[in-house]
């Protein structure tokens, strides 16, 4: 697994306390750009397994959604952990860019839809991406 710093536990601790407190914007947007980060940590790790030559800058620019589909072509996430990441970035969509007509979830309806939806996040992150554990150096 890709060498990381203590930074990747203690956002992890934050994306936890988020879902804690039903603060559903922090704990969103939190969870895609976790995912993201940590996807795209993966995908370089194996790809230089691999020994094939790839160019970091554009391997950089891949989107939430780019990830998660690469992730699931090589195998890293099942199809029902590439709906949740799907989700995840929809859902940091709509309270990115507030859109009347795709509006996010508020009260008891937020809590019903994003609890679950952060809980799996959660669980993606430290099963799949195995954020927990801690390296003494980082790359």
């Amino acid at each position: 697994m890709a060498k990381m710093a203590w930074y990747d536990t203690a956002q992890l601790a934050v994306l936890e306390k988020a879902k804690d407190d039903l603060d559903w914007f922090t704990a969103v947007v939190l969870s895609s750009i976790q995912l993201e980060r940590h996807g795209y940590l993966m995908i370089k790790e194996h790809l230089e397994s691999l020994e094939v030559d790839f160019r970091k800058d554009i391997l950089e620019k891949l989107s939430l959604s780019q990830i998660a589909l690469f992730l699931l072509a090589i195998r890293k996430i099942d199809s029902n952990e590439y709906g949740t990441i799907m989700e995840i970035n929809s859902e940091r969509n709509k309270f990115m860019h507030r859109r009347e007509a795709k509006r996010y979830a508020r009260g008891a309806k937020a809590r019903k839809k994003y609890d679950p939806l952060i809980e799996e996040a959660i669980r993606i992150l430290k099963e799949k991406f195995n954020v927990m554990r801690l390296y003494v150096s980082k790359s």
